[in-house]
């Protein structure tokens, strides 16, 4: 019995002991912290470390080696770092190296700026609030010329992040001292290049002398935001500018908000732009983008706009609003991508209406879609099945006459005859002139004299194959045919 007491009272003193010792572990810990980063040439005012909490605290840290940087506060807590690493004063703040993996409950930066001189850079940052930090070990190995890049998006790969809070982040273009910043971003579980949720509000553009912006967005919201193929294309050895950047995919974004003086000064103004895209299956993705509340006004402010606003009133017009709408679905079980509704509204002007049809859609073209290689398209033995272009006049044909007319000086009656005519008599240079040309533009040109809805419809008999294409370029190319050209003309 008494071996047993003296044994939990000496169990108790070692522990008393050691919970006492923990204060003179700290400072010497953050000791070796500073050092450590002062050898690096930056000095340091204060550095707190907590053992219990793991947590590392730094404040103002001003560099002048390289670059220009100051830092107000860096804290990390929760880390998940050797304590050995810590006693010998390498932390992640200094002792982090590209490959090494690093897990932190909590990560906060306060009152960063960064001035690059060489590159005449300057960016700032006010705060930024990480939690559930967690990057894993990469290779960083590198052979390139774009080291930075490429070891950036191994690590954005890497990475995992439960929940990122950024505010007023400004960067200022190299030249010109153009500034770009963003009020806000939260980005919820971002997984190694995807993220749940992204919210930036408060983007703007202003030049270096300028008391407002010159482009401003309210907010940009995206769900489902995908851009691992582009990590995954900076991250090889090989990628050079030019080459394919992979596909962005995005489930839901929406951008709001629309201002500043570069649209005001040509009377411009918009409401939003949506995109969204649902999978069906996996082999279904239908897609849908639209933009709405786009207004032309031009004031009366510069030459430009009063020409613009001057063509617009020979019109009977004291604006221009417009609307786009389109969408599509790619089914690559069937082989196909097909633009199901593509049109553009002209209130009570116009309605134009595009569908269209590629089939045979092999790997190689998929191939080319994902990895955003337009140039690999050629190597696709996908075709066009069929295109339609609907326009459906309600007034725009009769106005764009008259302001014809105003400015040739000439009856609307005489400049629809000779426009109708110069349709019928175009022959366009390098293009065979066949008499399915002929009726093509025979069709346009009934369009032109009695209005109403034009129809054009093109049906290639065999589909015509992307690596066909070349061919509508030839001298003496039968554009017609080869396209399956026809126009139609309705009430």
């Amino acid at each position: 019995m008494k071996k047993t007491v003296i044994a939990a009272a000496v169990a108790i003193a070692v522990a008393g002991v050691a919970v006492a010792a923990v204060p003179i572990v700290e400072r010497y810990a953050a000791a070796q912290i500073k050092a450590e980063v002062e050898r690096g040439g930056a000095t340091v005012g204060a550095v707190e470390v907590g053992l219990f909490d793991r947590r590392i605290a730094v404040r103002d840290v001003k560099t002048t080696r390289g670059a220009e940087i100051s830092i107000g506060h860096w804290e990390a807590s929760g880390l998940a770092w050797p304590i050995e690493e810590l006693l010998q004063g390498r932390t992640p703040l200094a002792g982090l190296r590209w490959g090494d993996p690093l897990r932190a409950s909590r990560i906060e930066l306060h009152d960063m700026r960064v001035v690059d001189r060489a590159a005449r850079t300057d960016w700032s940052l006010s705060a930024l609030v990480i939690d559930g930090f967690d990057l894993a070990r990469f290779d960083a190995d590198y052979e390139g010329p774009y080291r930075f890049l490429a070891l950036s998006a191994r690590a954005m790969a890497a990475l995992s992040i439960r929940r990122l809070e950024q505010g007023n982040a400004v960067f200022a273009m190299p030249g010109s001292g153009d500034t770009f910043g963003v009020a806000s971003t939260i980005i919820e579980r971002y997984e190694g290049g995807r993220s749940a949720t992204a919210v930036s509000r408060g983007l703007e553009a202003t030049a270096k002398d300028g008391k407002s912006p010159l482009f401003r967005i309210s907010d940009i919201e995206t769900s489902g935001l995908d851009v691992r193929r582009m990590l995954a294309a900076f991250s090889s050895d090989e990628w050079r500018p030019g080459s394919p950047i992979g596909q962005v995919k995005v489930e839901r974004a929406s951008i709001t908000g629309f201002s500043g003086d570069t649209l005001s000064r040509y009377g411009v103004s918009l409401g939003s732009v949506t995109i969204e895209t649902v999978r069906e299956s996996a082999q279904i993705r239908r897609s849908r983008t639209r933009i709405e509340g786009f207004v032309l006004a031009p004031p009366l402010r510069s030459l430009e706009s009063l020409q613009v606003r001057l063509v617009l009133q020979t019109m009977g017009l004291r604006e221009l609003r417009l609307g786009f709408d389109c969408s599509g679905m790619e089914d690559r079980g069937r082989a196909e991508i097909t633009i199901d509704h593509c049109a553009l509204l002209a209130t009570d002007l116009a309605e134009i209406n595009f569908t269209a049809k590629v089939v045979d859609a092999d790997e190689a073209f998929w191939r080319a879609v994902d990895d955003g290689d337009s140039a690999a398209l050629y190597d696709s033995k996908a075709a066009l099945a069929s295109a339609q272009l609907v326009l459906a006049d309600k007034s725009l044909l009769e106005r764009g006459l008259k302001a014809l007319a105003t400015t040739t000086g000439q009856p609307v009656s005489a400049t629809r005859a000779n426009m109708a005519r110069d349709i019928r008599r175009f022959q366009p240079a390098g293009v065979l002139i066949t008499q399915d040309l002929t009726l093509l533009l025979d069709g346009v040109a009934r369009f032109v004299e009695q209005g109403g809805t034009l129809t054009i419809d093109a049906r290639p008999e065999p589909p015509l194959a992307i690596d066909r294409i070349d061919y509508l370029m030839s001298p003496g190319a039968d554009l017609v045919n080869a396209l399956g050209l026809s126009a139609t003309l309705s009430r």
